[in-house]
């Protein structure tokens, strides 16, 4: 095994053990109650249940990209739309939270089983995809920037949500 494949292997596990982490001990209520709207913001709100329900869109993605170049060095994708986006995340105010999880869970597992993929083909992390705006974006990059980084974005972003429901709850009495 190379050391990018352990180091990238180090990194999803330490990525998903702090998401988990985060959410650990969030009622259900706080899962699918949205933060006050901040003064100057531009983009949605979203809840934690909908941040969950975005990160499992784009991992699931990922795993068919991933898959993708592994088989077909160079494959062509075609970019997915921000109505794709808000609407992965808005479903999941109706998903069942432990849904979420398990989804989470199951495309984590196959990420990694890719990554085993990969390190057993010669250029394995390597390999690309053709993507219209992203350019040819290889295995590697994909995994660090568009799992484990992207994972670490929305960490933090539920951390802030935690925050702003609990100062809205404080302000309320």
């Amino acid at each position: 095994m190379s050391d990018d494949v352990e180091s990238l292997r180090r990194g999803l596990h330490a990525g998903r053990e702090r998401l988990l982490a985060v959410v650990a001990g969030v009622t259900e209520e706080q899962f699918k109650r949205r933060p006050p709207v901040e003064a100057g913001s531009t983009g949605p709100v979203w809840c934690i249940a909908e941040v969950l329900a975005h990160l499992l869109q784009q991992e699931r993605l990922r795993a068919e990209r991933i898959a993708l170049a592994l088989k077909r060095d160079g494959a062509e994708v075609a970019p997915t739309t921000d109505e794709e986006h808000y609407e992965a995340a808005r479903a999941g105010r109706a998903s069942p939270v432990p849904q979420l999880i398990h989804g989470l869970l199951a495309s984590r597992r196959e990420i990694e089983r890719l990554l085993d993929v990969a390190d057993g083909i010669e250029g394995g992390l390597e390999r690309t995809i053709s993507h219209p705006v992203l350019g040819r974006p290889d295995v590697g990059w994909m995994l660090r920037e568009k799992v484990i980084a992207h994972e670490e974005e929305h960490a933090q972003q539920i951390e802030a949500i935690k925050v702003a429901l609990a100062e809205a709850k404080s302000a309320a009495g």
